[in-house]
């Protein structure tokens, strides 16, 4: 092999590394960004709450329990809320300390967010300034998160289908280092209006999110390959 075809070979190895490596963090972005949107969309919770039943179940008017999980929303989003209040449900500390878990989870996905976004616009600041073509292209970005993205949705899609509760267990295991998130109704009684139903339709939206980014992408990428 001359040593152009080497250099040649050696330049497109390292540009497929690179450019994996940034899909790899694009596809986290993406899903944290699809993420905290799915949060916010508080009129989920209230149609879940039709639904469902739960003001039967709680004895609460849709106002008051939409009041409860707003209190939840603010309280996972905002660092210098240091405690979670329910207007209308007591909590044990077992109950608290495992809010406190979800809030420092929401906490990173946020961090990684403006990390990102920080790195983001350094880059655009200096890209004219230096040489990037030869390993970092944007439409091998997209379609290497993409590819990432539909392995990991067709992954969960199908474990939703199968049994959304032993998936929902095991994420629990796997970024919880206690059973805290095992509530008891009768010391946290919000756990009878946060049913596992709702919890799978949020998981469903956020897959949609991630789902259309991994389309767009991919529509891109093919119209730049041309």
């Amino acid at each position: 092999m001359s040593n152009n075809l080497q250099t040649s070979y050696k330049g497109y190895k390292t540009k497929h590394f690179i450019n994996s490596v940034l899909g790899i963090f694009n596809a986290l972005f993406t899903i944290s960004i699809s993420v905290i949107i799915t949060l916010n969309l508080t009129f989920i919770y209230k149609l879940t709450i039709y639904k469902y039943n739960l003001s039967k179940v709680s004895g609460l008017t849709v106002e008051e329990l939409m009041v409860n999980y707003k209190k939840i929303i603010v309280y996972l989003q905002n660092p210098f809320i240091e405690k979670l209040y329910f207007p209308n449900f007591h909590m044990s500390i077992q109950g608290e300390i495992h809010f406190q878990d979800v809030k420092r989870i929401f906490m990173y996905i946020y961090i990684y967010i403006f990390l990102v976004m920080i790195l983001l616009g350094v880059y655009f600041l200096i890209r004219d300034k230096i040489r990037y073509d030869n390993y970092i292209e944007l439409k091998y970005i997209l379609n290497s998160s993409a590819n990432y993205i539909l392995v990991f949705v067709t992954f969960l899609m199908l474990c939703i289908l199968i049994n959304f509760s032993e998936i929902f267990n095991t994420f629990h295991k796997i970024f919880f280092r206690n059973t805290y998130w095992v509530f008891d109704s009768n010391l946290d009684p919000i756990i009878d209006v946060l049913p596992e139903e709702f919890f799978m339709i949020m998981s469903v939206i956020i897959l949609i999110f991630i789902l259309v980014h991994a389309l767009i992408s991919k529509i891109y990428y093919y119209k730049n390959c041309k």
